[in-house]
């Protein structure tokens, strides 16, 4: 960011006139500010988590800067708990966002708190705390001013009043009406969040119908694509019913994505866990493949001509008829949905873990889902129409057979992540050329007209034409020159002048790997990035202390997240990316920044 020296100079020298009475002015008579300490629980246990509330009342005229969205040359305001103290300060600490403030001769707003605040902080008590009354010393930095003239910097010795009590007592909630506000505090979400603009400025109606069609515009993430083919599998082998029961079943369908992925998109809201990054474990992924593999065996008559274990029936039988059948297979497979994000999806994470309100969230979320899963009603209604298409001996059977290979064929999508690199590039092939004859040729069985007998042979030519096709043209993964994430690398792009490009994936990420597939070897991408210092930052291991600290520091919600810096530093937050771009909006937002930096 830049800024002009002479503003730096003028602002300097107000603070060194200030300096003198700036501390007299903050803790005594003038009463700039008034601090207060509160602990949330009595009596404290040694070894403990315990949280604290700092309350800031603030001088009508005054205010203090912000945590965070500061300029350069501006002190925050801080927590600081000495490492020597009876207790250590966890990093999560809790500052609320600031609101925006211009001041004449200041190059752009910057955040502030006014009239009050309050700070929350966890910390870990000594396990060596003896039982007693104590004072847990604490300091707070903050920088006050007016809008003629700011006070020094000043650190404010606080004492948090605590009862240590014996390992046998138990403790009680303290000071409820502190930080009862610390889980249901709007001030917590960020000025510029889409869905608080909306309920601000719109309502709550206008608002939930923006959260429908934000989920309507998830189609057109990448991850969602393989619910196509399994919607169709899933409903192509239903039986014909009436056209109200085929589409209560679709409903019923939608619905069970819908439960699926509000359920987790509360809990990652709510843990500050990424969306869906659980869910994309090998074990998650290995077991989906497995029910698919089971559902297909199934469509071939695996389980008519020999009966497996009573689970496998009991999947296959529930899984392909009526209404809860349905509900479970939507519950199933709204897992595919759990990875999708974009910008919209990462605003309702960030709205819905800032209110902490778990009901609030499933609404918001199943609305979301609602919109996400509109489509699919009517997909799997008229899938079941092909019942109604005229019967002709065996054809139906073979199109039955169709259905499972597509549903054989989706494992290769759900284990991508987890496979050794390149696999793919050998069993999608293989098992298009496999489709191939098995449709053309193995079970293009008799019965069949002439004609049709015909049609499955051109059909299985062409699957296996497409096989050798693919294994000639599939695109080979680009290796751009990143290097690992690491803050020295940032300092020393800074110091050169030089923008940096930040990769946020994670290896269960499969939107990820479309961007390292279709957008990273795109030469043209290669060509704009040339300039660049490439970092990656790989949040594989999400719930790792480094992997949340990560997160923290750039407020990431899902993956991939690409981030741009420019060459002093500071991200260029418009450019910021969420959920898998196309070569072209990379090449778009590369371009933006480069005609910003000259």
């Amino acid at each position: 960011m830049k800024t002009n020296p002479f503003k730096i100079v003028i602002l300097s020298l107000l603070c060194a006139l200030s300096f003198s009475g700036a501390r007299a002015a903050l803790i005594n008579s003038a009463k700039v500010l008034d601090v207060k300490t509160y602990s949330s629980a009595s009596p404290a246990q040694p070894g403990s988590n315990l949280k604290i509330a700092v309350v800031i009342q603030i001088q009508e005229g005054w205010h203090i800067n912000a945590h965070e969205g500061l300029l350069d040359f501006l002190v925050p305001a801080n927590l600081i708990l000495d490492k020597n103290a009876w207790g250590v300060l966890q990093p999560d600490t809790q500052y609320p966002a600031g609101k925006k403030k211009s001041l004449a001769g200041l190059p752009q707003p910057f955040s502030v708190y006014e009239q009050a605040v309050t700070f929350y902080g966890d910390v870990k008590l000594d396990s060596r705390l003896k039982p007693g009354a104590i004072h847990l010393p604490l300091k707070l930095q903050v920088q006050a001013c007016n809008d003629q003239s700011c006070l020094a910097p000043a650190i404010i010795d606080l004492a948090v009043p605590l009862e240590v009590g014996l390992a046998s007592q138990a403790s009680v909630p303290a000071n409820a009406e502190y930080f009862q506000s610390s889980s249901d505090n709007s001030s917590n979400v960020p000025e510029d969040n889409i869905i608080q603009k909306y309920l601000q400025n719109n309502g709550v109606l206008i608002t939930f119908i923006l959260i429908f069609l934000g989920g309507l515009a998830l189609n057109l993430t990448p991850c969602v694509y393989p619910m196509i083919p399994l919607t169709i599998s899933y409903f192509g082998n239903q039986k014909a019913e009436k056209p109200l029961v085929i589409l209560g079943r679709a409903v019923a369908y939608v619905c069970g994505i819908s439960v699926t992925y509000s359920a987790l998109g509360v809990t990652a809201a709510l843990t500050g866990r990424i969306l869906g990054s659980s869910l994309q474990s090998p074990l998650v992924l290995v077991g989906i493949s497995l029910v698919l593999v089971t559902l297909s065996l199934s469509m071939f008559g695996v389980y008519e001509i020999q009966a497996p274990s009573w689970i496998l029936n009991r999947i296959a039988n529930t899984s392909t008829s009526g209404w809860l059948g349905a509900l479970g297979m939507g519950l199933v497979f709204g897992i595919v949905a759990a990875p999708c994000v974009d910008p919209f999806s990462i605003g309702l994470l960030t709205f819905v873990a800032a209110k902490a309100n778990p009901y609030l969230g499933f609404i918001m979320f199943f609305t979301l889902s609602l919109g996400l899963g509109f489509p699919y009603v009517w997909l799997g209604f008229f899938s079941t129409e092909i019942q109604r298409l005229p019967r002709s001996g065996m054809w139906m059977v073979w199109v039955k057979k169709i259905f499972g290979m597509i549903l054989l064929g989706m494992p290769l999508y759900f284990l991508n992540a987890v496979m050794p690199p390149h696999w793919n590039h050998v069993l999608t092939p293989v098992y298009l050329i496999l489709s191939g004859i098995l449709l053309g040729f193995v079970f293009s069985g008799k019965g069949v007209m002439p004609g049709f007998k015909k049609f499955q042979i051109a059909f299985g030519v062409f699957l296996i034409a497409m096989g050798l096709l693919v294994y000639r043209a599939w695109p080979q993964p680009v290796e751009l020159n990143f290097a690992a994430y690491q803050d020295s690398l940032i300092q020393q792009a800074k110091k050169e002048g030089k923008p940096v490009f930040i990769d946020f994936s994670a290896n269960w990420c499969l939107p990820c790997k479309e961007l390292e597939i279709k957008t990273f070897p795109d030469a043209r991408v290669r060509e704009e990035l040339k300039p660049w210092v490439l970092l990656k930052a790989d949040l594989t291991q999400y719930s790792s202390g480094p992997v949340e600290e990560l997160k923290k520091h750039y407020g990431i919600q899902g993956v991939p997240t690409l981030i741009f810096l420019g060459a002093d530093g500071n991200e260029r937050k418009d450019l910021r990316a969420v959920g898998f771009i196309t070569p072209d909006e990379m090449i778009a937002k590369l371009q933006k920044a480069e005609a910003k930096a000259q």
